[in-house]
């Protein structure tokens, strides 16, 4: 490693990707030092280029980690001392750096990157003279330590789609192999799922969150608790959230005067049904309105009890018996 000489190199220092010098380069090389047998430097990605960001995102989360040389021998030495154990062929001695290339697999196992995406450091195994000096951490270890990151990733990314209620007990198992093996393809799938019919809580069938969401604004629309527009934004808070949206209706007061909130009283036909229903006896609500009948009880017991009541004195005056309940 000694041998190199990079001077003419640092004059055009770029980046190739598989040794393709005669494609454009996806970067500039910098910071070259050969220090006794290690030789380090850092790469620039050029931000313009597409190809370059793609490779650099390969990089940054480990899906390519090496890089490799092309040099031009200057001189060769079979000189013992320069022979590693079962060596056939001469040591290059002294060389010209010509290009330094990204690439899938390197000749020299060596020649990996050494910093991880959080900026610490790998220890790689070092060639020094004739031994390996295994220092902590191997390649090997890394790649181990990568298969374990993506499949972390991958069992991430089926486990919150299915949160989402789009992944089935029965596909996890084989969503996660293939989230393994092909990330984004698997990410762009999940995430155009949507969300499956939801069973009725009585009936048998089948209800979409569409026609959960119509009935709901149906209902409040009819009782007066919401107007016209206001019925196309209640039926959207209704598919994505459901229950929240019919809390907020419940709390929303109707044209019968029940709960907080009366909802589009400038309409001539709104209050002419309220002033209608302002009218309305205990009898006018059991026969036209029961459901209302039951919530004024619950939430204002007053009103009921003295609808109640008139009730049951006009019932007395005519003679007929009635019987309420405690």
């Amino acid at each position: 490693m000694s041998g190199g000489n990079l001077d003419g190199f640092n004059q055009n220092p770029v980046c190739c990707v598989q040794h393709n010098t005669w494609m454009i380069p996806v970067g500039k090389w910098s910071d070259l030092k050969l220090e006794g047998s290690e030789f380090s430097g850092l790469l620039e990605f050029d931000r313009n280029d597409d190809d370059a960001v793609k490779l650099y995102w390969k990089y940054k989360d480990g899906f390519m980690s090496a890089v490799s040389l092309n040099i031009l021998p200057i001189e060769e030495s079979d000189d013992p001392k320069y022979l590693l154990k079962g060596q056939t062929l001469s040591t290059v001695t002294k060389w010209d750096l010509l290009e330094i290339s990204l690439v899938t697999i390197p000749g020299q196992k060596n020649a990996v990157k050494l910093s991880t995406p959080e900026g610490g450091e790998y220890k790689l195994n070092l060639i020094v003279k004739n031994e390996m000096a295994v220092e902590q951490k191997t390649v090997e270890q890394m790649q181990a330590e990568l298969a374990a990151s993506k499949q972390l990733a991958a069992d991430n990314l089926v486990m919150f789609h299915k949160e989402r209620g789009v992944v089935q007990e029965g596909e996890i198992a084989s969503l996660k192999k293939l989230a393994f093996n092909d990330y984004d393809t698997t990410s762009s799938m999940l995430g155009a799922r949507t969300k499956p019919e939801v069973q009725a809580p009585a009936g048998g069938g089948t209800e979409t969150a569409e026609a959960k969401a119509d009935a709901l604004v149906a209902l409040h629309f009819n009782r007066g608790a919401i107007t016209e527009p206001q019925k196309a934004i209640y039926r959207a808070g209704a598919v994505l959230d459901y229950d929240g949206t019919k809390k907020q209706l419940e709390l929303m007061k109707g044209i019968d005067g029940l709960q907080t909130f009366v909802a589009g009283l400038g309409s001539e036909k709104t209050e002419k049904e309220g002033d209608e229903r302002a009218k309305w006896t205990y009898l006018d609500y059991y026969k036209k309105d029961q459901e209302a009948l039951s919530l004024m009880q619950k939430n204002e017991p007053d009103k009921f009890k003295a609808l109640e009541a008139a009730f049951l004195a006009e019932s007395k005056k005519l003679g007929i018996s009635i019987t309420t309940e405690a």
